[in-house]
């Protein structure tokens, strides 16, 4: 999602915001600097609210039959189509979805050395096979979760997930939606500082 942009992000906060996923710990600001700690704990308060939100929470139960315990992790891709496929309307002020990823990557590129070796390799694939507008194309999604699913031995259901969206996708489809507007909403609001601990 990019709530970052809505957040008002600079661009390292937009590196501790990629890299999230990547980075362990509780103190991202002793390990990585105030403004990518920002960054890093913005990621984790997204997936916190988004995980909870009741459209997140519904569009798991309808997963769960084809995908099992990994309809979180499917769900997050679908979520990634549906805000590429109307981003225009859905991602309110950033513009085309073709230019915005471009400076996207761009600020990211920048950073590249600075990213820790699961990141680089998660951006080099990101670009490479043009993941952030290719997210509208059905067949990028479906690789990708195809992609997801040799990752891990367990995963197999995630291979299934394209196939679970198309069961439902006119639900799946609001679903996401709403949660999307909802982030919006969220980021606008957002309080940046309010994520760090106050004894920092």
């Amino acid at each position: 999602m990019v709530v970052g942009q809505w957040a008002g992000l600079d661009e390292k906060g937009v590196l501790g915001n990629f890299m999230g996923d990547a980075v362990k710990g509780r103190d991202v600001e002793g390990m990585w600097g105030l403004d990518v700690g920002r960054g890093i704990r913005l990621h984790r308060a997204i997936d916190d609210v988004s995980d909870r939100h009741e459209a997140s929470r519904e569009a798991r139960k309808l997963l769960r039959e084809t995908c099992g315990k990994w309809s979180g992790v499917v769900w997050d891709v679908l979520v990634d189509h549906v805000l590429a496929k109307d981003f225009e309307r859905l991602a309110t002020g950033c513009g085309a979805l073709t230019a915005f990823a471009g400076s996207h990557e761009a600020v990211l590129a920048a950073q590249r050395e600075n990213m820790p070796e699961r990141s680089h390799r998660f951006f080099d694939a990101m670009v490479s096979h043009g993941w952030l507008v290719g997210y509208r194309d059905p067949d990028t999604v479906e690789a990708v979760l195809l992609a997801m699913s040799r990752r891990r031995k367990t995963a197999g259901p995630v291979a299934r997930g394209w196939e679970a969206f198309l069961k439902d996708e006119e639900t799946l489809r609001g679903l996401g939606c709403d949660l999307v507007q909802h982030m919006e909403r969220w980021g606008k609001e957002v309080n940046l500082v309010s994520l760090v601990p106050q004894h920092l």
